[in-house]
């Protein structure tokens, strides 16, 4: 028998995923091909002081035939190596979008090495997730020893500061079949054509991802 929090979460995805539709982004689908330069071993803290390791890592998609390079911008949602529905936002109708914008049109671009790609994940989550406060704290924080990807990703934080680009993509992903809300993604796709999503939407938009988050919470909680 389905609960009646996962009743409720498939609900909210459902809603989101119209509001996202009706708002004149661009519709289509995605494929997540791979992965390339970055770390599936991070070791990462939550707010009460347990552990556990995240990957950090560029992410390889398909989309519109063509093969393009993307980073999460949603730690708390997953996504696998599969095809999703997927609607292309502006970065400014995104939670400090247009700083992760910034990030990943001066960054992305330089990522040689495990490290690099590492950092620069990290520092779009600070960004999106806790407004850019560094490693010690919110919800974003690094275990004691990763002294130097700490020290990389606050760079690139610092740099961050008061910096803004509408050049990159925000991709909201939905599972094909489900409407479940899979991880969104930001890419240098520019996104020609597309509107910033009226203010009821981004009402519907910020009670979807609250109730997702809250659900993955309790989820958690329960295991």
């Amino acid at each position: 028998m389905e609960s009646p929090f996962s009743a409720a979460h498939t609900a909210n995805m459902r809603i989101l995923l119209a509001a996202l539709c009706a708002s004149a982004l661009s519709a289509g689908t995605i494929t997540v091909a791979g992965v390339g330069y970055g770390r599936a071993d991070v070791v990462l803290v939550t707010p009460n002081g347990g552990q556990y390791t995240a990957y950090a890592t560029e992410i390889r998609v398909l989309k519109d035939g063509q093969s393009v390079l993307a980073y999460c911008v949603d730690l708390f949602t997953s996504i696998g190596m599969n095809t999703y529905n997927s609607v292309t936002g502006r970065p400014d109708g995104y939670q400090s979008g247009e700083r992760a914008a910034w990030l990943f049109e001066n960054y992305a671009g330089l990522v040689r090495s495990n490290e690099n790609a590492a950092a620069l994940q990290l520092a779009l989550w600070d960004v999106v997730h806790d407004n850019g406060d560094g490693f010690q704290s919110g919800l974003i924080q690094l275990g004691t020893s990763e002294t130097i990807l700490r020290a990389a990703a606050e760079t690139l934080v610092l740099n961050s500061v008061g910096q803004g680009s509408l050049n990159a993509a925000i991709l909201y992903n939905f599972e094909i079949g489900t409407d479940r809300r899979m991880q969104s993604l930001v890419t240098g796709l520019p996104p020609q054509g597309v509107e910033t999503p009226e203010p009821a939407t981004m009402v519907l938009i910020g009670l979807g991802l609250a109730a997702s988050y809250g659900f993955q919470r309790w989820r958690r909680s329960q295991t």
